[in-house]
């Protein structure tokens, strides 16, 4: 009997024994402990790229084994503070500060879990700069005065730079490798000319022309091309310490696509101008008068890129038909009702020009054109509009030119419905009482 009660007792401890046996061996042993997540990388934007809206998405690769992420963003990578905390996606809108100026930020995002975050992560921070882009503030009435290099600035009495508030130093170049050019051998250097508009109150533009036909068309015709172009135009602008940019394309055209790459030139070109209200941008354009590829080629899209528009309101003459002025007050009207009103053009922007200079009609052109001050020396008069002159191989001609009274009908026009006159070009006006710049100044009340 107690030899059986031993056996039974046996028999149950070496069941129970088996049976925990068999369970722990069908237990798996507990998952070890998380371990800390590495670092990511970002994604977008990419780094050193520029961003112009408010917000910009920051994006970044997953990390393995994060549950979240902290993103940092700030001036530096080492002063980059917590702007988001414990983000489950690999995405997050920033919403950037407003600011006057461009500025550079870093990001980055630190993965972590619960075991811990991940360290050293700002190491691979990556940049973005918003940019502000904007135009620099107007300065009311435009006067502009176009002083080509070929003209002596010394010659320029002080008074004629103070009755401007604009200077164009006329031209540098586009050259074959689409580039520019300063003017070879010139009679007044750009710096020159800064100086003295500088001293008299007045902005300084470089003033931009196709010296060489087909260089414009070329360079345009091409993203890179306008790259490399406005990298060229801004260094000079930042080096020689100008004012704005005065671009004197003559002219795009609807006829061979210009009117496309100039649109694109010229929305480029503002951008980099206009990076935290910096430098202004003007640009010479086709009088309006006649319907075709050049007006058309001024599309309305570039109004809000350029800060005033130079109509060329002259130069609309004849070979064959005499009698003709080039650019009289029914001229001045007709082109600034087209691009004011027919158009839409803002008033604020919208200049009208005036020649220092006169033309005939019914004859070639050649060697016939003469500046406002040798029509004077001729015995012109400035009180009126046209004169017999001697010019190149023609005598006794009669040339017709714009005198103090037209010329202060047009700057008072301009004033009524516009923003501004524009005279090509100052080395032409006569530099006493009769000069054509001191008649629109005395209209329009500028003090000089």
């Amino acid at each position: 009997m107690y030899l059986k009660k031993n056996l039974l007792l046996f028999f149950v401890l070496s069941v129970i024994i088996y049976s925990c046996g068999k369970k722990g061996g069908n237990t798996p042993p507990p998952p070890p402990p998380p371990s800390t997540p590495g670092c990511t990388t970002n994604a977008a934007p990419a780094n050193g790229s520029f961003v112009t809206t408010n917000s910009v998405t920051l994006s970044w690769n997953s990390a393995g084994g994060a549950t979240g992420y902290d993103v940092y963003v700030g001036t530096s990578a080492t002063g980059a503070t917590v702007v988001a905390s414990n983000v489950s996606s690999t995405s997050y809108s920033f919403s950037i500060p407003a600011t006057a100026t461009s500025v550079t930020y870093y990001w980055y995002v630190v993965p972590k879990n619960t075991a811990g975050t991940a360290s050293s992560c700002s190491s691979g921070a990556s940049s973005f700069t918003y940019a502000v882009i904007a135009a620099p503030p107007p300065f009311g009435y435009y006067v502009v005065g176009y002083l080509p290099s070929y003209r002596n600035v010394a010659s320029i009495p002080d008074v004629k730079f103070r009755m401007t508030n604009v200077v164009v130093y006329a031209f540098y170049g586009v050259n074959s490798s689409g580039t520019i050019t300063a003017p070879a051998s010139p009679s007044s250097t750009l710096a020159a000319v800064r100086d003295k508009a500088r001293a008299n109150g007045s902005k300084i533009f470089l003033g931009i022309n196709d010296g060489v036909a087909g260089n414009f068309k070329n360079m345009a015709s091409t993203a890179s091309g306008r790259t490399n172009f406005i990298k060229a135009v801004m260094n000079e602008v930042r080096n020689t310490n100008l004012d704005g940019v005065d671009m004197d394309w003559e002219f795009p055209s609807t006829s061979d696509g210009t009117d496309v790459t100039f649109t694109a030139l010229m929305k480029e070109l503002s951008d980099s101008l206009h990076r935290d209200s910096r430098y202004y941008l003007s640009t010479a354009i086709t009088a309006g008068k006649y319907a075709g590829g050049y007006r058309d080629a001024i599309r309305n899209e570039i109004f809000p890129y350029v800060d005033f528009f130079n109509i060329m309101a002259y130069d609309d003459f004849s070979t064959s038909v005499p009698y003709r002025q080039h650019s009289d007050y029914t001229l001045a009207s007709v082109c600034l009702n087209y691009w004011l009103v027919t158009r839409g053009m803002p008033a604020s922007k919208c200049v009208l020009g005036v020649p220092c200079y006169g033309r005939p009609s019914g004859i070639t052109q050649s060697g016939t054109v003469l500046t406002y001050s040798g029509i004077l020396g001729q015995g012109g008069s400035p009180l009126s509009d046209s004169a017999i002159v001697t010019a190149g191989s023609f005598t006794n001609y009669t040339i017709y030119y714009n005198g103090q009274y037209t010329t202060k009908r047009k700057a008072k026009l301009a004033k009524d419905v516009a923003n501004g006159v524009m005279f090509w070009e100052k080395g032409q006006d006569v530099h006493d009482n009769n000069s054509l710049l001191k008649a629109a100044c005395d209209t329009i009340g500028r003090s000089y």
